[in-house]
């Protein structure tokens, strides 16, 4: 059978419906995969450098905004909260976008929005202006990495390889975020805050507005995979027969406690290791230090995932992640402080991550393709509206007792209560 040709015009139609992505009997619903594959690496780049510079690196700009508007760590942690609950408001409305018109415009219009928050930010006068600043910024985050990238993936990539691809996704992140934080805090000492966020909004306009202009297409139909059935975007429950079903609210469960519990630990690490008695600089290499080791366990995780069950990989991993946050507790011992971090750093860094690259794979095993991006943006908005208020509430925890410690104990309960979440997913669909 012949292949069908990779025209322009194609690659510039936009983003069809559900019902319109089935390919003709015989046909497979993916491209050639080492054009696919230079897609998802482009997309890499964008999650690098658009988490790595805003979601990323909000830690190492918290201690010089408390110093400059002399606020308490609650209303610091505030800004984090500000900038993930408009993230997490937008996924929603982008997965429910991208499963009917063209990801391009969405894309470049959250890149370009996340840019001139920046800029609105670093001329601040007050810390509400700046929380405003965050929100904004937030909200051009959600339209232009996460939800986007991992929806482009899935229509790219093969099913048994889309656990890597979405791995290859977060990596990118897991290297903006060993890169960025130690990079902008070098810029925060030499320059201070508000110059370094205007540097940010260039970065963006430069790299995250182009790149996505290019690569945000819709792949065109070509091949033959007798794996994948013609109709595998068209598959799978309603939006409203999916809010009826039992293993989608596990799964939003599974997400809401794992994301609220590393989102807390990974705003509040800087400060924390400063309070331990690190400097600044030797916090955000730790910071960066658990990036990396997420990087890793992206790639490992996603070359497993195409033998092992995604459920398993994700208890396991969960498991893991729980072990090493409970390292974290000796940082501020003398002789074991060291020692203890790196061992945070590899256990709970290679796993924190784990959740948002296997999400998206049981989302499809429970629920099908059919209104993934709608279903996924939905899951992401409930489980990040409460996940947006970690930072604060790490920060709540640590005004009244004057201590990290309860914090983390938090954390670490949080993860352990996802267990039974992540053992109900198992294919349901109405």
């Amino acid at each position: 059978m012949q292949r069908t040709q990779n025209t322009s015009a194609e690659l510039d139609a936009e983003w069809p419906a559900p019902s319109e992505t089935a390919a003709p009997a015989g046909l497979a619903a993916f491209p050639d995969q080492r054009q696919a594959w230079r897609v998802v690496l482009g997309l890499t780049l964008v999650l690098c450098v658009g988490f790595g510079t805003t979601l990323n690196s909000l830690g190492v700009f918290m201690l010089p905004i408390s110093a400059t508007f002399g606020c308490s760590n609650a209303q610091a942690g505030f800004l984090a909260t500000a900038f993930i609950f408009s993230m997490t408001l937008a996924t929603p409305v982008v997965g429910w976008l991208l499963d009917r018109i063209a990801p391009r415009a969405v894309m470049v219009s959250g890149a370009a929005l996340t840019a001139l928050a920046n800029l609105l930010g670093a001329h601040s006068a007050d810390i509400g202006q700046l929380t405003l600043a965050m929100a904004l910024s937030g909200a051009g985050i959600g339209a232009s990495t996460y939800v986007p990238a991992i929806i482009l993936a899935s229509r790219w990539i093969t099913p048994r390889r889309q656990g890597l691809a979405f791995g290859v996704l977060l990596a990118g992140a897991s290297v903006g975020a060993m890169l960025f934080p130690m990079l902008l805090t070098e810029a925060i000492g030499r320059l201070g805050w508000r110059d370094t966020m205007q540097a940010i909004a260039l970065l963006l306009l430069v790299v995250c507005v182009p790149l996505p202009l290019v690569l945000a297409r819709v792949p065109p139909a070509q091949g033959t995979d007798p794996a994948q059935p013609a109709d595998a975007h068209s598959t799978g429950a309603g939006i409203g027969d999916a809010l009826r079903t039992p293993t989608y609210w596990w799964w939003i469960a599974m997400q809401t406690l794992l994301i609220l519990s590393s989102i807390g630990i990974f705003i509040n690490l800087v400060p924390y290791l400063v309070s331990a008695g690190f400097d600044a600089s030797t916090a955000a290499a730790f910071l960066a230090g658990t990036s990396g080791a997420a990087m890793l366990g992206n790639f490992v995780f996603g070359l497993i995932s195409s033998r092992y069950s995604a459920r398993n990989i994700l208890l396991l991993g969960t498991l893991i992640g729980t072990v090493g946050l409970l390292c974290l507790l000796g940082a501020p011992l003398p002789k074991l402080g060291t020692g203890a971090i790196v061992l945070f750093a590899l256990l709970w860094g290679a796993t924190f991550n784990l959740v948002n690259q296997l999400a998206p794979l049981l989302l499809v095993d429970i629920m099908g393709q059919r209104n993934f991006g709608s279903l996924l943006g939905i899951g992401n908005l409930i489980s990040g509206l409460v996940a947006a208020f970690g930072p604060e509430a790490v920060g709540y925890v640590v005004d009244r007792a004057h201590s990290y410690t309860p914090a983390l104990l938090a954390c670490g309960a949080l993860m352990l209560l996802a267990l039974p979440s992540i053992s109900k997913q198992r294919p349901d669909r109405p």
